[in-house]
């Protein structure tokens, strides 16, 4: 056991810590693939209704017109993934924290369709150190 402990600690314990991360666990896990890596959202003023929907429908599992309780936290997850490469429960507590505040409109704890649509059409990806940042002047 020890050595299944080590081996997975090596394998997943990117920052050395000797603990595994949310993030790092998240790799262990058989999970969907993270509808929001996908190329269509790089550059979000490009949704159209139809990839709303489709997000929607995938975190909205109960069907009842909204991403709640742990719909939202499979988002949140899946939203933390794009913008940091170490989480914890903390960072995903205070991730939810900002979105409920910012972005629940109607201020009932819940994400709705017009209040995605809104989180995923102000998301603005940052270019990282492999993306070209095309505001800078060559030379």
């Amino acid at each position: 056991m020890i050595t299944y402990t080590d081996t997975v600690l090596k394998l997943f314990d990117r920052n050395g810590d000797g603990k595994l991360q949310f993030s790092e666990l998240a790799k262990l896990l058989p999970v969907k693939e993270n509808f929001l890596c996908r190329p269509v959202f790089k550059n979000a003023n490009r949704l159209t209704t139809d990839d709303i929907d489709r997000v929607f429908s995938l975190y909205d599992r109960d069907n009842n017109g909204n991403i709640e309780d742990e719909e939202l936290c499979g988002f949140l997850k899946d939203l933390m993934e794009l913008v940091e490469e170490d989480y914890d429960e903390e960072d995903l507590l205070e991730c939810k924290e900002i979105l409920l505040e910012k972005c629940d409109l109607n201020h009932d704890g819940k994400i709705n369709k017009k209040e995605l649509a809104m989180v995923l059409m102000s998301y603005n990806r940052n270019p990282t150190s492999d993306e070209p940042d095309l505001n800078e002047e060559s030379g």
